[in-house]
């Protein structure tokens, strides 16, 4: 079952619902869609490494310099707080 998206109406999208009559989707029956999942497996897997990476950066300039890191965190949560707290 699809739909078509409402943006490109060329394009036509899986639906969430699925009927008994479906059968197994594609992913599932391991047919056409197994390109489409390796590569989408590989961009999750890249963005993964990629937020490792960043963390482990972050992490070292917070080691490196911790009085500023710690500083810097306080004038952000204190932006933040006179923020939120005019809206309310």
């Amino acid at each position: 079952m699809t739909t078509q998206n409402k943006m490109h109406p060329e394009v036509t999208v899986p639906s969430a619902r699925r009927s008994a009559t479906d059968g197994p989707s594609a992913i599932e029956g391991g047919e056409a869609g197994s390109g489409l999942e390796t590569k989408l497996r590989q961009l999750v897997d890249d963005g993964k490494g990629r937020a490792t990476q960043w963390k482990g950066e972050f992490l070292g300039v917070i080691r490196e310099k911790p009085i500023q890191s710690l500083l810097v965190a306080t004038a952000v949560g204190a932006l933040i707080g006179l923020l939120v707290g005019r809206r309310r």
